[in-house]
């Protein structure tokens, strides 16, 4: 949420609240608003996970996992498998690996892989509880 939302939001709860109520009131709702909002995220975390286990769970992805399967099998799989292998093994595969190595190590991309990580596992835990990445409950 960007800050101008966040302001017209305590706004809006000023005047819903009315301006004569203590600051005290307009802080509860405002602390009401968030929790309303990060059970709503999680309860969507939680649907979405759901629907992902379905799908996984159906006919159609266990046709999909199994042609999935048969082609890595297949001769064409093993061709592929040995020419990337060979590359890998070559004076210019060795260096691009040298060159994603040290990409790799730079702060940045350590912490897009980390925030990556962290979206990854809440949406296959069933959602988070909005504190940085811990499942729920």
């Amino acid at each position: 949420m960007s800050e101008f939302e966040r302001r017209i939001k305590e706004l809006w709860a000023r005047l819903t609240a009315g301006f004569s109520g203590s600051p005290r009131t307009a802080r509860r709702t405002r602390g009401d608003g968030t929790a309303n909002i990060r059970r709503e995220a999680t309860a969507r975390a939680q649907q979405a996970a759901a629907k992902a286990r379905d799908l996984r769970d159906s006919e159609t992805a266990k046709k999909a996992a199994s042609a999935l399967h048969d082609l890595r099998e297949g001769e064409a799989a093993k061709k592929a498998e040995a020419a990337f292998n060979d590359l890998r093994a070559s004076d210019a595969g060795r260096k691009a690996e040298s060159a994603i190595a040290d990409l790799r190590q730079r702060e940045s991309v350590k912490k897009a892989e980390e925030s990556a990580r962290r979206v990854l596992n809440d949406l296959f835990s069933g959602g988070s509880d909005g504190k940085g990445g811990t499942p729920a409950p």
